[in-house]
């Protein structure tokens, strides 16, 4: 994979007063750390990064991080991004310096070939994750993992230790955590009517709580 160009600048002052100053003007407080590697304090522009996000590899691009006006330079990955609770919008980033032969953990995409056997039986497919943890060198990491699912039938799961393994990748995600799953359509209604179910019953409570409230309250004058 081939690192994008990407020009940020060097935060002076930090705090919460200057960061609400880089929000206004369209830039996010991030921050660049990594193994035995001093802290960078660092604004982006948040419109050219969602550009760079726009490609195949996705929040996986490898990002060679030039700070402006200076002759820093790091080739970095997007660790985490810190979202406001109410609007979903980014208020802050952490990037991964990676260096020369280092192993990087990432979220990887899954792709699935194939319509399994199951759906063609009259089964529904569920899907519970649709990315696996993995660990790789820098230039390895897929921009995707193609998973071949159309032999799974009715009753079938699919589990991260069944996807097969990939010279020089590492699946670090739980070995029989659970990808796909193949139910039958009863399932899948006992499934909802639990759900239904269950509402029901806490709403029921909710009901009985608050008319021992007003009874309380009755009592009480």
């Amino acid at each position: 994979m081939i690192g994008v160009e990407f020009i940020v600048t060097k935060r002076e002052k930090l705090g919460k007063g200057a960061n609400k100053k880089f929000r206004r003007s369209g830039f996010i407080p991030a921050v660049v750390y990594g193994k035995n590697k001093e802290n960078l304090n660092i604004a982006v522009n948040l419109s050219k990064l969602k550009k760079i996000f726009k490609t195949e590899a996705g929040e996986n691009t490898i990002i060679e991080m030039q700070v402006e006006d200076s002759d820093i330079k790091k080739t970095v990955l997007l660790k985490e991004a810190h979202l406001d609770t109410l609007t979903s919008s980014p208020l802050h980033l952490d990037f991964y310096e990676i260096s020369e032969g280092e192993k990087v953990r990432v979220t990887c995409p899954l792709k699935f070939i194939g319509q399994p056997e199951g759906v063609k039986n009259g089964g529904v497919i569920q899907t519970l994750s649709n990315a696996i943890k993995i660990e790789c060198l820098l230039e390895q990491i897929p921009n995707e993992i193609e998973v071949e699912i159309s032999s799974l039938n009715i009753g079938e799961t699919l589990r991260v230790k069944d996807i097969p393994q990939i010279a020089g990748i590492d699946m670090t995600s739980n070995p029989n955590s659970t990808i796909i799953s193949i139910l039958t359509p009863k399932l899948v209604i006992e499934s909802e009517q639990a759900a239904v179910d269950k509402d029901s019953a806490e709403e029921a409570e909710e009901k009985s709580e608050e008319q021992a409230i007003e009874s309380g309250k009755k009592e009480a004058n």
